[in-house]
């Protein structure tokens, strides 16, 4: 329809008509430009607030394993450590546990992030998504921060190997329950190679914890940045209690 009128101005050289007929098709252009615009950008900022909502609830998750792993080694090395201490003092009276904790002593837990949504930004290209650049730095180096410690807890994996067999060959399971660990005490307590591969293992296990503590606060305080962009209510101290599913 605009097209005919176009011609026919231009027919009957009415210049002015012309003119408008090119100005109503311009302005149609920009303005359907325009509302394309106007529908991504609102595409986007949906599509941010669920990445950021989806990455909270990964760093609530996050923060909640991980604490719970590092329980879990200090416990272990807590009760290897008093095993230890027995032995040099030559106190069979002071082991109180089955000997499971020797064995326990020597694992090395690597820690277990939710980093689906982290992976999605970051190794999807999907970070500049995230229009605050400081929050959006943030989520990088979180990622970073948590592929490193990730590394380095692997090479205290990969330490630990030679002092296994050192441990482990001088214990043996109980009839009927491989739970329950049996061993001479007063040779392990003359046995200088077990004693220094325990004490060994349980340096190895004492930087498990200190570096599952730091990776445990990275996403703590990538939790609360992310929160706070949310504009949520954000504790400082998360309490696991609270959360449902996913942890374990």
């Amino acid at each position: 329809m605009i097209l005919s009128r176009l011609m026919k101005a231009v027919r009957e050289q009415n210049w002015f008509a012309v003119a408008l007929e090119f100005l109503i098709v311009i302005l149609g252009v920009v303005i359907g430009f325009q509302v394309t615009t106007w529908n991504a950008e609102r595409t986007d900022r949906e599509t941010e607030q669920i990445y950021l909502t989806r990455l909270h609830r990964d760093m609530q998750l996050s923060v909640c394993r991980i604490q719970r792993e590092r329980d879990n080694v200090a416990e272990w090395n807590n009760r290897a450590q008093s095993t230890l201490d027995a032995l040099l003092l030559r106190d069979p009276d002071a082991v109180t546990d089955s000997g499971f904790e020797l064995v326990a002593s020597t694992r090395v837990q690597t820690g277990s992030p939710f980093r689906a949504t982290l992976n999605e930004l970051i190794n999807g290209g999907r970070a500049n998504i995230i229009t605050n650049e400081t929050l959006r730095a943030q989520i990088a180096e979180t990622d970073a921060e948590l592929t490193s410690y990730d590394e380095y807890i692997q090479i205290l994996v990969n330490a630990q190997g030679s002092f296994l067999n050192e441990v482990h060959s001088r214990l043996r399971p109980s009839p009927g329950s491989v739970y329950r660990i049996t061993y001479d005490f007063e040779a392990l307590a003359d046995d200088d190679v077990f004693l220094n591969s325990l004490g060994h293992a349980l340096r190895i296990t004492d930087a498990n914890l200190a570096w599952l503590g730091d990776m445990a606060d990275v996403a703590d305080n990538l939790r609360i940045a992310v929160g706070t962009e949310l504009g949520l209510d954000v504790p400082d101290e998360l309490d696991c209690g609270t959360l449902s599913g996913g942890t374990e």
